[in-house]
């Protein structure tokens, strides 16, 4: 009988690891992320720095899935994916949330300054061309940043909405960009 227990415990916990996690990239998916947001807010306050949300929207990904079909673009999405989490720090998170838009959770910032570095860093790693199968595209994204201060209040939807206007903001200023959200 514990056997059977313990089997159905390591199930349960794998079933709730593939819950958080986005099957065509594996990265964490929505429901991660919203999970981990209220931490990085506890401990930005705790630790007394600012952490940052980069609200990433790939350029070009319609194109490229209406001229090489879903599988390519699929592909174009596991890659890009991969090469924002090598972008970044082991202890930041990259996550998917739905189509082509992608979030970074950066801890542990000296400054503003910090975060947008690493937008600018992470756009220039995603402008290089992707290989998908014979053929090679290049896309870009729209980075918009959310800073949120120690001292400010812990209103997860707030946040991830000013990171998603600074992207647009990009969008609507000729894409492939990076822009600091308004503080709170």
């Amino acid at each position: 009988n514990e056997g059977l227990e313990a089997a159905v415990a390591e199930r349960t916990a794998e079933l709730q690891a593939l819950l958080l996690r986005d099957v065509l990239t594996g990265l964490p998916n929505r429901r991660a992320l919203l999970e981990a947001l209220p931490e990085a807010m506890s401990r930005a306050r705790r630790v007394g720095r600012p952490c940052a949300l980069l609200f990433l929207d790939m350029d070009g990904f319609k194109l490229v899935n209406d001229s090489y079909g879903h599988e390519r673009g699929d592909e174009l999405l596991r890659q890009f994916g991969e090469r924002l989490a090598l972008g970044v720090r082991k202890t930041d998170m990259v996550a998917r949330l739905a189509g082509d838009e992608f979030v970074v959770v950066l801890e542990m910032l000296s400054d503003a300054t910090h975060a947008e570095d690493t937008a600018r860093k992470l756009l220039e790693r995603l402008k290089e061309p992707f290989l998908l199968g014979s053929a090679t595209v290049k896309v870009g994204a729209s980075i918009g940043i959310a800073l949120h201060r120690p001292e400010d209040p812990a209103d997860v939807d707030a946040w991830l909405a000013r990171a998603d206007h600074a992207m647009y903001a990009v969008k609507r200023t000729g894409k492939n960009g990076v822009a600091l959200a308004a503080s709170v």
